[in-house]
């Protein structure tokens, strides 16, 4: 069977918050999304009947354990081997779901999609799932990366260009003054979003072929209608178009994903030629704050890069970067000596230009996913005297305000970064250790309140 964004919403039906009454999406969606803390299916669309719209689809651990088909304390190890499997299986198709409806011309018309308004002072409606697959035109490879679109009329956008790949791309087809082919995909199994946000070096294979490892299956991909890219073959929609070399229009205000809006500014346009799509497609919309799938696609990968990277050296049991606690990493870990937490810290800071901004270790007993829990051992196991370490003169995000400016115009920033020992004492110190140990009520991971909860009462009130 192949895997789409509809078998994905199949097996997981039970855990779905389907809302059956009809929302708007330019004063509704953005804020049911933000209240649901699982996957949510809209099935009745002000303004566009027919159309159902889905989010949610990775914003947690089990959420993206469910996606990758393995628990969520494996998540990083077995992310990480997939990642290193490199290319997988493609077949190239002549047709597929995709092309159920092919409309160009006059019916090629991006208001009859139901973008969504995703914060109050967002300039308009935005596309925030689009998969955006662009062809170099030197090696023929594809590359695929999400950017944010803001829906301008019926046949443009502009769009936030922030891949590194797709930018030196885009820079080709300037320097040839010839328009960028470009397809916009919109809606399938998460695995091609989770491929299609990696941050790592794929030489001679697109984000497509990767999606195939993440599945562990043969994955199809069609070519589209009117420019030479393909694209996948049981995707919701996809948006054929060309990006100009030298046309650039407002982009912005935007509620970005770290709670604070981006000014307009002039970006890249995308002009539609042609929309193909299931009959009865399904909009895959990624609302971008607060708290929702936007955070951890974009740091999925670079939490496997850390957890790789200082699993080689230390005894790291997990890594995480809370999307409540944005460009930062949180390190779960055992220590021989308080050295090592040192050096991890160090490690960390170093590897992530854009996570690392401030990177806290804790030790084992404490659940990295818990906002409460953390904070607890924040104030209970740390010195700021002795348990702190700050780096000045570093290179920052450029979404980070706190950061400056060196070179006008330009997205490189400079500021600080700091590392925050919040674990107990160290192996090779065990009295100190135990002072340490926490404090849980009698019963604690024994006994269940759901076992103890008169369930036929429920049912029957129900």
């Amino acid at each position: 069977m192949v895997s789409t964004l509809r078998t994905y919403l199949n097996h997981i039906e039970s855990e779905i918050n389907v809302i059956n009454k009809k929302v708007d999406p330019g004063t509704q969606v953005g804020d049911l999304v933000s209240q649901s803390a699982k996957t949510i299916l809209f099935q009745h669309i002000k303004g566009y009947p027919g159309w159902k719209i889905c989010d949610l689809l990775v914003n947690n651990r089990q959420a993206q354990a469910t996606a990758l088909k393995t628990t969520p304390d494996k998540v990083l190890s077995d992310l990480a081997k997939m990642y290193s499997n490199g290319k997988g299986k493609v077949n190239l198709v002549t047709t597929g779901p995709v092309k159920e409806k092919i409309l160009k011309g006059r019916n090629a018309d991006l208001t009859k999609i139901p973008f969504c308004v995703h914060s109050p002072k967002d300039a308009g409606p935005y596309l925030g799932s689009g998969m955006c697959v662009v062809k170099d035109p030197e090696t023929g490879t594809q590359n695929v990366a999400m950017h944010r679109m803001y829906i301008k009329s019926k046949k443009h956008t502009a769009f936030h260009l922030t891949s590194p790949h797709n930018t030196a791309i885009y820079r080709k087809y300037q320097n040839m003054k010839k328009p960028m082919p470009m397809a916009v995909v919109i809606g399938h199994h998460p695995c091609w979003e989770i491929a299609a946000c990696y941050s790592g070096i794929h030489e001679g294979y697109s984000e497509h072929e990767m999606a195939g490892s993440l599945l562990d299956e043969a994955v199809n991909i069609v070519p589209c209608e009117t420019i030479d890219v393909a694209v996948p073959a049981d995707a919701e929609i996809v948006l054929e178009g060309v990006v100009p070399p030298d046309v650039l229009d407002d982009e912005g205000p935007f509620g970005e994903g770290i709670l604070y809006y981006s000014k307009t500014g002039k970006r890249p346009v995308f002009k539609l030629k042609t929309i193909t799509m299931r009959k009865d497609a399904i909009f895959r919309h990624l609302n971008s704050t607060p708290f929702t799938d936007h955070q951890p696609l974009a740091s999925l990968s670079f939490e496997v890069r850390l957890f790789t990277q200082l699993k080689q050296r230390f005894d790291v049991h997990d890594v995480h970067a809370p999307p409540w606690f944005p460009l930062s990493m949180v390190i779960q870990l055992t220590a021989q000596t308080q050295e090592q937490v040192r050096e991890a810290l160090i490690a960390a800071m170093v590897a992530l230009p854009w996570f690392g901004k401030t990177v806290i270790a804790v030790d084992r007993d404490v659940d990295i996913y818990d906002a409460q829990d953390l904070f607890h051992v924040l104030a209970t196991r740390v010195n700021p005297a002795t348990d702190v370490i700050i780096i000045d003169g570093t290179s920052g995000f450029f979404m980070d305000r706190t950061t400056k400016q060196n070179f006008p115009g330009e997205a490189y920033r400079v500021g600080s970064k700091m590392g925050i020992d919040a674990t107990k004492a160290p192996l090779m110190k065990p009295k100190e250790r135990e002072q340490f140990e926490r404090v849980s009520p009698k019963g604690w991971g024994n006994t269940l309140l759901k076992d103890f909860l008169d369930t036929t009462k429920q049912a029957r009130k129900k």
